[in-house]
């Protein structure tokens, strides 16, 4: 049993993808412009706040683009910086009132759209998301940018066609990202493109080895594909890169489960919750193990946890009903057919 490789993956990219954007073009077109000596305090707020934001410093960042603020509240590129800042620091609300603010002050603000599209992504609003980086690419049809997100916002609404052809075409404006192959990656896994999935996360992970998503990934198509000492040795790499990201571990627990190791699949799983506790499909994963290896109280604790997701998709909630009423049956050990999420 694996998650939808749909949405949840890519999240992780876009706290890395603020700083690789264009976002930060629009200051050097604005203080192109005859400014007020107002607006020219401001840009130099704004220009200290971003070598913030490029070493990593959110606060110190977000410090400056207040100041630019207060010097000047009619200066976009200060709303857009501070936005970045209050994404970094996990306030989405804020940071999508900014980029809206942003925006209000110069409508063709195109990065300011395609910034409020990423966070709209990220709050689980594809609709929105699609919107706002459709109007990016509208203004800046030559950017990657705007046509990545929406990508990304496309494969989150299941349109994967639509999705892959969005990252064909951040492909062709930048060959270099290897983000944009990894996604691409994603969207061929889900349309049943094993051979693709696996090439675009090759070709990722030669652009950036130590990119333990694409590592992940391809580990999902080698799995797929039905090369599991393959995808073993990449999720292994995965973790090893990214030991705090759950859903590695959770991954390479379906493989020892699946090559008989129920011992190593079981403390993968653990682990897995333990780095994430609302990870459902590993809950539902060691759930199924514990009946298997006939601790049948634990795997019970396991699914009542699920069953409290309001959430919950409906496949694994007719699963983990199956899998109670073997318990209540008393023949824990004869269990469901095994699940597998689509990617």
């Amino acid at each position: 049993m694996k998650r939808k490789r749909v949405q949840t993956t890519h999240i992780i990219l876009l706290s890395s993808f603020w700083l690789s954007s264009f976002w930060w073009l629009s200051l050097a077109t604005a203080m192109a412009q005859p400014m007020s000596s107002r607006s020219t305090t401001a840009a130099s707020y704004v220009e200290r706040g971003v070598s913030w934001l490029e070493k990593g410093e959110w606060k110190r960042a977000m410090a400056d683009f207040d100041l630019a603020i207060a010097s000047d509240p009619n200066f976009p590129a200060a709303y857009n910086g501070r936005g970045v800042a209050q994404w970094q620091l996990k306030d989405c609300e804020r940071a999508a009132a900014d980029f809206t603010r942003a925006i209000s002050l110069n409508p063709r603000f195109a990065d300011s759209y395609v910034n409020r599209g990423k966070v709209k992504y990220w709050m689980g609003d594809m609709d929105g998301a699609i919107s706002d980086s459709a109007r990016s690419i509208e203004l800046n049809p030559k950017s990657p940018t705007g046509w990545y997100v929406r990508g990304l916002a496309r494969n989150g609404s299941r349109d994967f066609n639509g999705a892959l052809d969005d990252f064909n075409q951040a492909i062709k404006r930048n060959p270099h990202d290897a983000e944009y192959f990894s996604c691409r990656g994603m969207a061929r896994l889900n349309l049943g493109d094993v051979d693709g999935a696996i090439s675009d996360q090759t070709a990722a992970i030669k652009l950036n080895p130590d990119f333990s998503v694409a590592w992940d990934e391809r580990g999902a198509a080698r799995e797929k594909k039905g090369d599991f000492e393959g995808a073993l040795a990449d999720y292994n790499k995965a973790i090893a890169l990214a030991p705090g990201h759950a859903q590695s571990w959770a991954d390479r627990g379906a493989i020892w489960k699946t090559l008989g190791n129920l011992e190593r699949a079981e403390a993968d799983f653990t682990h897995a919750i333990e780095l994430n506790p609302d990870l459902t499909d590993a809950r539902v994963q060691r759930g199924l193990l514990r009946m298997t290896r006939g601790h049948v109280d634990e795997a019970q604790q396991d699914f009542d946890y699920c069953l409290l997701n309001r959430d919950l998709p409906p496949s694994l909630k007719r699963l983990i009903t199956e899998a109670k009423h073997r318990i209540m049956s008393r023949n824990p050990r004869q269990s469901p057919a095994p699940f597998k999420s689509p990617r």
